[in-house]
């Protein structure tokens, strides 16, 4: 992994050992593209390679940065623009003809906002000192929309930025329209980068795992800073955000072991993201240093009514352009991430919220954040030196703009808001109903076990303080749990409309749920830099204020969504006892998870950074999805029950990859100290059920793990074959034939090493599908391989002994090497 610098596509070489076609996915049916590999060339350099955007029914959209204004930015595209040397592309850009090379003219802009300051990781010649404070920094983007692509075609392409006679020209990659409806595509699911020491690591690992990535679906948390323009390009650690996504980072993990260039991915594969709290840029009008404007952002209310009080001052000639900078630069902006990304922009919220369709999938973007502060809370309200999500310091009291407001959310998705109805209408649209898979995505969850989802998603409730004599001394904050606008705003809208998944960041770790209905949830942002889980089997309580703010509000442990954590189903990591975590919280660990629309299916890896000769492994892997235009199922009437009234938790945020308002501090975390091990569980509810009125009794709900059980089925169709399978990882424990009712009864044996929380699923010929919930709980003296604490689940052991006796010993090897040793 640490060889020489790759910058040209690869194909993952074919794994043929047992292990490996157990936990990698089916291949992707698009080839990459054959072309002589290329890397850049030319005088000058490109400040990132080219990256795909919002790809089209004919074509994409190709972005790339250069630190020179210059001329002549094009895409040079076609078979033969591998062969062209650096003299010949120029002259391309240029006008001239080359056989089997088109040539596409790009837009140009100079980034309006990006800077650099005394914190920035660049060299010392070029950073600002402190007394010159926020010093913008000249970049200039360039796009170049291609059409004319036949459905499916892959093509060569390169970049060429020419200026005073010098020339950059990028290596070459592949290009493509947007896939068709029926493409087998696999999706990166990701979030939370933050230029962090394991990202690189992280990035290089799944396009190493998963191969040719199709799509990056990414939520939110791309850099720390918006407005710094070496966190997206080049930061002197080496995890710039778009240089590792382009295989051209060098950072080396979080325990000196390994560098990592990051992954190849995003300039053959279209970027999806979406906006977390750190690409909104704070208050910029008299800050002294990015930090401090990043983690200051006023309401925008607040920098209208201040407006007004100024208007004369700032603005007499009534001018609207410069009322609008005014209160951008008083209150936040997410300019900077606008201006980096071509994204849909016909909804209310233009860039930052969207939909748009990729192959099967109809991709919803939500534009679901607010600002990080710290959790201080002091009772005294004369004693308050600083504002934080709970108190105003009493020096602020008179300064409107001064002020923190809690952690106040940028974009409301209650009931009636813009967003809200936006999203209402996109949910009932033609293409949302009759997408093969339903995905949203959005920075903050209704669900999740991390640190981030307190207080509540909530309008902060402003408490004004008074002494006896009617004086305002003190402002507090409250977030009371029935004003959480995810968990009953908007979850009740994605529970109503079917969602198959909402993927989210923000508190850098692993974890999902199930609803009843059958949407999965799923926090995949742990890139190797967690924050925690706060759950009972992690040693993790958030800290709660105390009086008097209400300590009903807030919870220490636990998901205030009410949803069950789930355990991983492959490969779950354990405590210190042997028992299965529902979660990955170890900066020793990284996760990454892929969406594959070939198999139905999102897959999670898991792979250590302190042993980098072992590969990543499969913890856990779910179905969803369903055919185009099919009912998803046996789920709760739209709007249905809001997943469980449990409590609401609270604390502190550890950072986001920096202090509130300040800079960032170092870069490695507490590992959470898992080991991998343990059982298989289930994975709750199957997605897809049919439309029909089919139905699962079972002889009991809970069965020991080696006994029989009586399955009973209703309302399949006559005469047809139907299967019993026991998921979550599939095993077939019976076929039977409906009789003349459509009734189906069988006997089946629950395998011994099935322990932990299952469904039985039955499945007849044409589909129609019915399942039941089902514990298998372990026979008596059967529980001491989960108990001992064991690295290896149980499942995977029988599967072991089974290929041993089949004398297929390279089994045992490979599974050796997934044994991750103590730290």
């Amino acid at each position: 992994m640490s060889g020489p610098h790759r910058r040209t596509r690869t194909a993952v070489a074919a794994l043929c050992t047992a292990l490996p076609m157990l936990l990698l996915p089916t291949a992707a049916s698009s080839a990459p593209v054959a072309s002589a590999a290329t890397d850049p060339v030319g005088d000058l350099p490109l400040l990132s390679d080219p990256f795909l955007q919002s790809p089209t029914a004919d074509g994409v959209h190709v972005v790339w940065n250069t630190e020179f204004e210059g001329s002549n930015h094009v895409v040079l595209l076609g078979a033969q623009v591998a062969t062209l040397t650096a003299e010949q592309a120029q002259q391309a850009a240029a006008g001239a003809t080359f056989t089997g090379v088109r040539v596409i003219p790009a837009e140009s802009l100079k980034y309006s906002r990006l800077a650099e300051d005394s914190s920035s990781r660049i060299p010392d010649a070029v950073r600002p000192t402190e007394e010159e404070g926020i010093v913008h920094r000249d970049v200039w983007r360039h796009e170049a929309t291609i059409d004319g692509l036949a459905p499916g075609e892959a093509v060569p392409y390169r970049v060429v930025s020419t200026d005073a006679g010098d020339a950059a020209v990028s290596g070459t990659f592949s290009l493509r329209p947007s896939p068709a409806a029926d493409d087998d595509l696999r999706i990166l699911l990701t979030s939370d980068h933050q230029a962090m020491a394991n990202t690189a690591a992280n990035l290089q690992l799944a396009a190493e795992t998963i191969g040719d990535i199709d799509g990056v679906f990414l939520a939110g948390d791309l850099v720390n800073h918006p407005d710094r323009a070496s966190e997206w390009f080049d930061d002197s650690r080496g995890s710039a955000f778009l240089a590792v996504l382009q295989g051209n980072g060098d950072r080396v993990d979080n325990h000196g072991i390994t560098a990592y260039h990051g992954g190849e991915i995003i300039q053959n594969a279209p970027l999806f993201p979406a906006v977390g709290n750190h690409e909104v840029h704070g208050r910029v009008a008299g800050a002294a240093s990015i930090g401090a404007a990043y983690g200051s952002p006023v309401p925008i209310a607040v920098a209208e009514a201040e407006y007004e009080r100024v208007a004369a001052e700032v603005n007499p000639t009534d001018d609207p352009q410069t009322r609008a900078q005014w209160i951008e630069d008083n209150s936040f902006s997410t300019t900077s991430y606008e201006e980096m990304f071509t994204l849909p922009d016909d909804s209310p919220g233009g860039e930052t919220y969207y939909a748009t369709t990729f192959g099967g999938v109809r991709l919803v973007s939500l534009y679901s954040t607010r600002i990080w502060r710290s959790p201080t809370a002091v009772a005294d309200p004369e004693e308050r030196t600083s504002s934080s999500r709970y108190q105003e310091a009493a020096s602020s009291l008179d300064e409107p703009l001064e002020q923190g407001y809690g952690e106040h959310i940028f974009e409301s998705l209650a009931v009636g808001s813009e967003q809200y109805e936006w999203l209402e209408e996109e949910l009932a649209s033609d293409e949302f109903q009759d997408a093969a898979y339903r995905i949203v995505m959005l920075h903050e969850s209704p669900q999740g076990l991390g640190d981030n989802v307190m207080p509540q998603f909530a309008d902060p409730v402003r408490i004004e303080e008074t002494n006896d004599s009617g004086e305002v001394i003190g402002i507090r904050y409250e977030y009371p749990p029935e004003d959480n606008m995810l968990r009953h705003d908007l979850q009740p809208l994605l529970e109503g409309a079917e969602v198959d998944l909402v993927h989210n960041g923000h508190s850098h770790l692993w974890n999902r749920f199930e609803s009843e209905n059958g949407v999965n949830y799923l926090e995949t942002s742990n890139t190797g830099n967690t924050y925690g889980a706060y759950h009972e089997l992690s040693g993790r309580s958030r800290p709660l204020p105390g009086l008097p703010w209400d300590d009903e509000n807030y919870l220490a442990q636990g998901n205030p969504g009410g949803l069950e954590p789930i355990v991983p189903n492959v490969e779950p990591f354990t405590a210190d006892d042997g028992t299965p975590l529902p979660f990955v919280q170890s900066n020793d660990l990284a996760v990454f998870a892929m969406l594959d629309t070939g198999a139905g299916e999102v897959v999670s890896y898991a792979f250590d950074v302190r042993t980098p000769e072992i590969d990543p492994w499969v913890i856990d892997r779910f179905e969803i999805g369903r055919s185009a235009g099919e009912e998803p199922g046996d789920g709760e009437e739209p709007g249905g029950e809001e997943p469980g009234d449990g409590e609401e938790p609270g604390g502190e945020e550890p950072g986001d990859g920096e202090e509130p308002g300040g800079e960032e501090p170092g870069d490695g975390e507490e590992p959470g100290g898992e080991e991998p091990g343990g059982e298989e569980p289930g994975d709750g509810e199957e997605p897809g059920e049919s439309e029909a009125s089919a139905a699962v009794t079972l002889s009991s709900s809970s069965v020991v793990a080696g006994d029989a059980l009586e399955v009973n089925g209703s309302g399949f169709p006559s005469g047809e074959a139907v299967r019993i399978e026991l998921h979550s990882h599939t095993v077939e424990l019976a076929t039977v034939e409906a009789d003349a009712s459509g009734a189906v009864t069988a006997q089946v044996t629950i395998p011994v090493t099935a322990v932990g929380s299952h469904r039985i699923v039955l499945i007849s010929e044409s589909g129609v599908r019915a399942s039941a919930a089902l514990t298998v709980t372990a026979a008596e003296g059967g529980g001491d391989l989960a108990e001992t604490g064991s690295e290896t689940p149980v499942w995977m052991v029988a599967g072991s002994a089974a290929l041993l006796f089949g004398g297929m010993a390279m089994f045992l090897v490979a599974r050796q090497r997934r044994t991750i040793p103590e730290s």
